[in-house]
């Protein structure tokens, strides 16, 4: 089962799920439609002039990140500046990342 899922049921248990989507686009969309709430990531809610925020980001189910590479594209120049960006722009990036 899906975390979001597994939270919903312990904060909500009489909620009626009314959709279920294997996308977060699918969940765009039906919150725009008014469906009903969709768990979205803080940044692209955000974006989404017609929808508002219900409740705030819910700690347990932020995500961690993690990007890899192999050792000989982490040398490259477009790869190592890629890499310095987000180093440089973390606090900045979190929110949007990590939802």
């Amino acid at each position: 089962r899906h975390r979001i899922a597994g939270w919903l049921r312990k904060v909500a248990p009489d909620a009626v799920l009314v959709a279920r989507s294997n996308s977060v686009l699918g969940l765009v969309y039906s919150a725009k439609a008014g469906v009903g709430v969709a768990p979205l990531p803080t940044a692209l809610g955000d974006a989404e002039p017609d929808l508002v925020q219900v409740i705030p980001p819910v700690a347990e189910l932020t995500r961690i990140w993690r990007l890899l590479t192999t050792a000989e594209l982490r040398r490259t120049p477009r790869v190592a500046a890629f890499f310095d960006f987000l180093v440089d722009e973390i606090d900045t990036l979190r929110p949007i990342l990590t939802g």
